[in-house]
């Protein structure tokens, strides 16, 4: 087994270890679900894991490990190594280092991802969807339409099509203008349910009218209405209630139940009246 390998392997039984402990920590007769911080609790794997010494490296720890990989090509070598085997994706440290390298790291990135897509190997798919993020995290101007563009290649692949989503949500405001363009300009419903989500995600702290309003609209175009409602609830503007109560209404023929409670559900979490809407 290579060093990479090795390190990489260490790395995911780290976390499935840390994992582990804090849940035979927390878990009592009287406390069957347990709420676990997931980034908070990585974060704390992750640094306990780079500092201490591994047998694999010799006893050297594998933040001194990374240190040792001083070339672009090492150091995307290692990247996707460890995003093959790690179901949580790769430690922050290495998207820092490829930051040090600029657009030729987001350039290697998107060549590995290009490469792929001839094939599709679905052995390669969790290593294509960190490189994925990777790309959204370094932000270069270029990559929003390739990423956009990747979506709509990719659309279908959920496991690709979440990790384009993390990494377009990653440009935050900058990219909105393109989100919206790209939805009127397609008619595939699962691109559109995509691009909305995304849409919603990145203006939910940063919410203005014309974003509202543009959400409003894609309310009735996006086909997943459980979704279209959901993300209605987490954007958080009370001015969806009126548009939520007039649907349930117009609708309540044709709604089954468990709709029915769904929507009725966030026009309460939006703070609005549902006493009177009964099924």
């Amino acid at each position: 087994m290579s060093k990479n390998a090795a390190v990489a392997e260490s790395y995911n039984l780290a976390i499935d270890d840390g994992f582990n402990s804090y849940l035979e920590e927390h878990a009592t007769s009287e406390n069957c679900e347990i709420k676990v911080d997931e980034e908070k609790l990585i974060a704390e794997i992750e640094h306990k894991w780079l500092n201490t010494k591994l047998p694999e490296l010799e006893n050297q720890t594998p933040v001194d490990y990374i240190g040792t990989l001083t070339t672009l090509d090492s150091l995307v070598e290692f990247y996707i190594e460890i995003a093959s085997v790690s179901d949580v994706g790769v430690p922050d440290i290495l998207i820092e280092k490829l930051k040090e390298y600029g657009k030729p790291a987001a350039d290697k990135l998107f060549d590995f991802v290009r490469s792929w897509l001839d094939s599709k190997d679905p052995g390669k798919v969790l290593a294509i969807s960190q490189a994925v993020y990777g790309i959204g995290c370094l932000r270069f101007e270029e990559y929003k339409g390739k990423l956009i563009g990747l979506l709509l290649e990719c659309f279908k692949d959920d496991l690709i099509s979440e990790a384009v989503c993390a990494a377009i949500v990653e440009y935050d405001v900058t990219i909105l203008e393109d989100l919206i363009k790209t939805f009127h300009a397609t008619r595939q419903p699962e691109v559109q349910e995509h691009l909305f989500t995304c849409i919603a995600e990145i203006s939910r702290e940063n919410q203005s009218d014309e974003v509202f309003y543009f959400l409003k609209n894609a309310f009735r175009v996006v086909s997943n209405l459980k979704l279209a409602v959901e993300v209605l609830g987490d954007y958080g503007d009370g001015r969806a209630i009126p548009l939520l109560r007039g649907y349930i209404l117009k609708n309540i023929k044709e709604l089954d139940k468990a709709t029915f409670n769904h929507i009725r559900a966030v026009i309460k979490k939006l703070g609005g009246e549902i006493e009177d809407l009964v099924y």
